[in-house]
């Protein structure tokens, strides 16, 4: 008979067929399937893993809640994984149970408090702290990461614009692109470095200068300039050569004053345009397929406050919107937004 120690639950489930079993499944359960064997705890925990979840288009949207205090953010996260059926009443409000969350608290054995996250993936964020210092937390894994030998790329006459984490969609490492504004030459430089490697590697200029964060689709960081979309492809490192076209329409004369902003809606590049006026319509438009122009489709209209962003269509024909570090339910047919309140958030 098999000792005990030798016996493996599921030998023959083959590593990447787990790893779509389990990213189908809410956050929550998912971590609870670490409990099953040695095997599942480390492909839940691994790198790979997650960067799986970056890359895989799931039936839910992870969103991230910090507890702030004062002006910084304290180094308390809860996780919560939106399906497009999450349960909320007429008024808004959501119950979230200790069952439907990650709560984690990162623990850094240096005194820096965490000042803004700067990119959130699906379980992985990067913080950035008080003294210039950068951390990759894996909330799945529970794990920590200082971004190495940053000082090698810090120089009196650069100045550190941004910092973009992203995912190979071919080997699933992440990778850290860091774009230092040159103050002499007035030109944006960027370098790369494979998260764990602590080596940089320079990866030429960047095309437009580049101080806002960026969104994470298809394997590639985008970015907007008044008239089109550029990208970073992280498993290439190379920012594209042409820019993404806006569509005809946003690039009008109707269009010129109006404040855009690039995201992702239902796992496709989106640009919201408002006017900056509170109760005025904010033009939602979808690439319906990536990379092609012809493909921008005006989808809906959205009448809220002016820094409203579309995250993902919900049941029922509603929209979840963020504004603010909020979240709305909107309806288009009705007009109305009420606040997503969530039950159980306490730092």
């Amino acid at each position: 008979m098999m000792a005990l120690k030798e016996h493996r639950p599921f030998p023959e489930i083959p590593s990447a067929l787990l790893c779509e079993i389990l990213g189908r499944l809410p956050i929550k359960t998912c971590l609870t399937c670490k409990l099953v064997c040695k095997e599942w705890y480390h492909a839940i925990a691994s790198p790979e893993f997650s960067s799986f979840l970056c890359r895989f288009m799931a039936p839910q949207l992870n969103v991230l809640f910090c507890c702030y205090s004062g002006a910084t953010v304290r180094s308390t996260f809860n996780l919560i994984g939106l399906e497009k059926g999450s349960n909320a009443d007429d008024s808004g409000n959501c119950i979230v149970g200790a069952d439907d969350r990650i709560r984690f608290k990162p623990k850094f054995d240096i005194s820096s408090e965490i000042l803004y996250v700067c990119y959130r993936g699906n379980g992985v964020v990067l913080l950035v702290c008080t003294k210039d210092d950068y951390f990759v937390c894996n909330l799945l894994a529970g794990q920590w990461m200082k971004l190495q030998n940053l000082h090698q790329v810090r120089d009196q006459s650069y100045d550190v614009s941004r910092c973009e984490l992203g995912c190979c969609p071919v080997s699933g490492q992440f990778k850290v692109l860091v774009l230092l504004w040159d103050v002499e030459r007035k030109i944006q430089l960027a370098k790369i470095q494979t998260l764990g490697d602590g080596e940089w590697r320079s990866v030429g200029n960047s095309p437009l200068k580049i101080v806002r964060g960026g969104c994470f689709l298809n394997g590639s960081s985008h970015w907007r300039d008044d008239k089109s979309i550029w990208s970073f492809h992280f498993g290439e490192e190379r920012f594209s050569p042409t820019p993404i076209p806006f569509p005809d329409d946003v690039i009008s004369e109707a269009y010129k004053k109006k404040s855009k902003i690039l995201c992702v809606f239902d796992y496709c590049l989106c640009l919201r345009c408002s006017s900056c006026v509170v109760g005025d319509e904010i033009d939602v438009w979808i690439m319906k397929e990536y990379g092609v122009k012809e493909s921008w489709v005006r989808q809906f209209v959205i009448v809220n406050d002016p820094w409203s962003v579309p995250l993902m269509h919900m049941d029922k024909g509603k929209i979840l919107v963020e504004s603010g570090n909020k979240l709305y339910l909107y309806d288009p047919q009705t007009r109305v937004s009420k606040t997503m309140n969530f039950d159980g958030l306490s730092g």
